[in-house]
């Protein structure tokens, strides 16, 4: 595993941990407090995020293949 390939792995790591532990969670309680609309984006961007951090992954990963 290549260096660029380490440090993209943690900032997905830290972005799913915020996002899915924070910002997901006070979305839906504001929604379900009434205090705003439904969540779209906070659906969305959490089906989309592993699908995106796993594509991400696999082009670092192809590229590295490519260059060696």
């Amino acid at each position: 595993m290549s260096k660029k390939e380490k440090r993209w792995r943690r900032f997905y790591l830290l972005l799913m941990i915020f996002f899915y532990a924070i910002y997901v969670p006070v979305s839906i309680l504001e929604w379900l407090a009434g205090d705003g609309g439904i969540p779209i984006t906070a659906v969305v961007v959490g089906m989309a995020l592993p699908y995106m951090r796993k594509n991400h992954l696999q082009q670092i990963q192809v590229k590295q293949d490519q260059g060696s």
